[in-house]
């Protein structure tokens, strides 16, 4: 995966993936995929990005890609992306991480709002 913008509920675009980190539109990087599992910056699981969509860790959706679908959930129409700043350097990536498995998937929209996430 090059690069790939992640939409909230309501299309709004609020992280980019660059390669494994996430990077909010400021440049700032904010967490990390191992994988299929999403890792925030200290280490701390917070969910996964399977098929499109990323989902918290109660397997419910928290964000999404253009073109992603997600059986028996509307997704709302995208917004088009600010121009992203330059991307501070990736940070190094804690020591310890693997990858989780995703539990059952809800089509469901999440409590965590995806600008929280990651902070």
């Amino acid at each position: 995966m090059d690069e790939t913008v992640i939409f909230n509920r309501h299309g709004k675009s609020v992280y980019r993936v660059c390669y494994s980190v996430l990077y909010d539109f400021a440049g700032k990087p904010r967490g990390y995929l191992l994988g299929k599992t999403l890792f925030d910056l200290r280490g701390q699981h917070r969910g996964y990005y399977v098929d499109n969509v990323l989902w918290d860790r109660m397997g419910r959706v928290c964000g999404f890609m253009d073109g992603a679908r997600v059986n028996g959930l509307e997704l709302p129409q995208c917004e088009v992306p600010p121009v992203p700043y330059r991307n501070q350097p990736e940070p190094p990536v804690p020591e310890g991480l693997r990858e989780l498995d995703l539990p059952g998937r809800f089509p469901a929209w999440s409590m965590m709002r995806l600008e929280n996430l990651l902070v």
